[in-house]
């Protein structure tokens, strides 16, 4: 998983439209998101700060509603890491 993520990572930082627009189709209401997907949204916020911010309100807006649905700690962990790196690289535009 951890591979993956830093493949889509990778290839997000020439190609982030068309990897954005996978990984935002697992990216449902309701359920709450792998871990992993939330560490690649995170580490593709910092490998590409300017092309993610049209991205912001989609992602936050999803997300910030299903936080308090994180019970296992990977879940939370997740979430922690995901909301604390996203919003931060984004200040820099």
């Amino acid at each position: 998983q951890g591979a993956a993520s830093d493949v889509l990572v990778e290839i997000g930082k020439r190609f982030l439209n068309k990897v954005m627009e996978e990984v935002l189709g697992k990216f449902q209401p309701g359920i709450l998101p792998h871990p992993f997907v939330l560490r690649t949204f995170a580490e593709l916020a910092a490998a590409n700060v300017f092309g993610m911010v049209p991205f912001l309100n989609s992602i936050l807006g999803t997300l910030l509603p299903m936080l308090g649905m994180a019970r296992a700690d990977p879940a939370k962990c997740g979430c922690c890491y995901g909301t604390q790196r996203i919003p931060q690289h984004s200040q820099k535009f």
